[in-house]
């Protein structure tokens, strides 16, 4: 149910009677609790000042001339110039019949978009760190929510999986004569990685070698290839780990790594240099762009091809953007990439532009997001330096879990208390990052993402839970309950409204690519029934048609958290 829009469609048709642009926002919200109406129009002062006239006056004449909708009781208007609009009480006992046994909860799909969106993309011979937290939750919750809403979305895992890194791993391995390196664990290959690396930076003769097995790759050298191929694979598989625990629904079918690219690197330099958008420059291949500006004010130049030969990953990301446009015919591009990559994704969009890879009906969209910090502010490192390892706090969360779980239910089944502490530890952290507002760096803290009575996935889990046991406790089929939904009090109302407004909050979730507003309405969803549950006792309730409208409600309570979790990636548990 889209109260918020049909409310919204409803003033601005007036609106436009009275002289307002059709494009004007009457800024419509639902009410704090602390006020006496059910939504307001916050945008009307502003309109009436544009068409230079009296506020309230004019606020008057646009709500006389709003055609009667049926789900509004009420419209009144309060300083210095909101709309209060009440909803009707028997237009909610309507809907939530409507959507009490619906397992979509009664939710429109969107008209069908092909959005192809890049997450996760973990680079290879490392493992996952707690900077790949973001992208891979955020990236995969907007995911679910899109296709829920019936888009036909592409995961593509854009793995960093070729380049000159890879030339200087296989030149280590070839000199230390590394052999059976399928058999090598990631820990090791790590290790070799780093030594690589240095010795790339301090010995001249070294890099020299790399380079020479970046073009042998290039050229498709069955030897280095090989080595290549094994080193990718043993990554691979301990993403895969990853990305099963935290139940991310990436696969290795949705892996495009930059390799998959480079057979079309050669065409775009080629493409480039036709078109005169590149120029020859010290044996190098160059963009510059009038739109970006170097430390000299000079037009900004971005390297496309090395005075080698070899290739960089700007070129990759723009031959990356011609594929996804011209091949899986997007519609629209998502990046969830942190915000230091923000100049760099600015500068190939704008030469996919001018090449014409990006057509004028296809969006393409940056959605940065932050750092997760420390209690000092500082990243989310050990004290020696190091990136905290993402199955590490996976691990710990689960320990920690499995404590609190302990003290609510010591006779718990072992294996029992394995499956539910794994669910309710993994959905901490995932809910702890996605409920934070993504373009904002963040504090990490223990005692904040497993508190049982704050903003967190554990204290939404209680409120589910709560509910299965009443229904469980009055030992009756759902769908056999009787009588209908009625509403007796003003803590049903708000339970009944926070239920209705579920569809607007997840489309607003998705335009604005924003988990946390979801994350939010579920945390007030459930401390509304918290409220409600502690004044009206279900179980002594001696009237059988409240009762029965009450075990309704909370149904109804319980399907939104567990499907609102299920968008989020959160599974539930019905007991702890």
């Amino acid at each position: 149910m889209q109260i918020k829009n049909i409310i919204k469609k409803e003033i601005i048709k007036s609106l436009i009677l009275h002289g307002a642009d059709k494009n004007c926002d009457p800024i419509i919200t639902t009410s704090s609790d602390k006020q006496t109406s059910d939504y307001q129009a916050n945008g009307i002062i502003g309109i009436s000042i544009k068409l230079k006239k009296k506020p309230k006056e004019f606020a008057e004449s646009v709500i006389k001339n709003m055609q009667k909708i049926r789900l509004i009781s009420k419209i009144t208007i309060s300083n210095p110039c909101f709309v209060n609009f009440f909803i009707n009480l028997k237009f909610l006992e309507k809907e939530l019949e409507k959507i009490f046994l619906c397992k979509r909860l009664g939710i429109q799909k969107q008209i069908k978009k092909r959005i192809v969106v890049d997450y996760s993309s973990p680079n290879i011979a490392k493992h996952m760190h707690v900077g790949h937290l973001r992208s891979t939750v955020i990236g995969d919750s907007i995911v679910r929510i899109m296709e829920f809403l019936g888009h036909d979305v592409i995961r593509e895992n854009h793995i960093g999986d070729w380049g000159h890194q890879y030339g200087m791993l296989i030149a280590y391995i070839n000199k230390k004569k590394i052999k059976n390196i399928k058999n090598i664990n990631l820990e090791k290959l790590e290790r070799y990685y780093q030594k690589s690396k240095k010795k790339f930076d301090t010995n001249n003769k070294f890099k020299k070698q790399s380079k020479e097995i970046l073009i042998k790759m290039y050229k498709n050298d069955k030897k280095c290839l090989s080595i290549w191929k094994k080193i990718v694979n043993i990554t691979l598989l301990e993403n895969e780990k990853i990305y099963k625990s935290l139940n991310i629904t990436l696969k290795p079918i949705h892996i495009k790594g930059e390799s998959f690219y480079k057979d079309m690197l050669k065409n775009i330099i080629l493409d480039l240099k036709k078109k005169k958008i590149s120029n020859f420059k010290n044996g190098k291949t160059i963009v510059y762009l009038k739109n970006f500006k170097n430390k000299l004010g000079n037009n900004m130049g971005v390297v496309i091809q090395n005075s080698d030969k070899t290739f960089l990953y700007s070129t990759i990301d723009i031959a990356c953007i011609k594929y996804r446009s011209k091949i899986l015919k997007a519609d629209k591009i998502i990046y969830y990439v942190d915000y230091r990559q923000k100049r760099y994704l600015k500068q190939i969009f704008e030469i996919s532009k001018k090449a014409k890879y990006i057509h004028k009906n296809l969006s393409v969209k940056h959605y940065e997001f932050g750092t997760i910090l420390r209690k000092d502010n500082k990243p989310f490192m050990t004290r020696n330096g190091k990136l905290i390892k993402l199955s590490d706090i996976i691990n710990k969360s689960i320990r920690k879990s499995k404590s609190i779980i302990l003290k609510k239910n010591v006779n718990i089944d072992s294996k029992r208390l394995e499956k539910i502490s794994k669910i309710i530890g993994i959905g901490a952290i995932k809910y702890f990052e996605l409920s934070k507002n993504r373009k904002k760096n963040y504090v990490f803290e223990w005692k904040k993402i497993l508190k049982l009575d704050s903003n967190t996935a554990i204290y939404i889990q209680y409120a589910y839970v709560r509910i299965m046991s009443i229904i469980k406790r009055v030992n009756i089929k759902i769908n056999e309950v009787k009588n209908r939904i009625i509403i007796t009090n003003d803590i049903e109302k708000k339970v009944a409204l926070k239920i209705l407004q579920f569809e607007d909050v997840i489309n607003e979730a998705l335009k604005k690519s924003y988990p946390n507003i979801l994350c939010n309405y579920l945390y007030k969803l459930s401390l509304n029934f918290s409220k409600f549950y502690e004044k009206y006792y279900i179980m002594s309730e001696q009237n059988k048609k409240i009762k029965n409208s009450r075990i309704k409600l909370i149904f109804i309570v319980a399907k939104t958290i567990k499907l609102g979790l299920s968008l989020l990636g959160i599974k539930t548990v019905k007991n702890i």
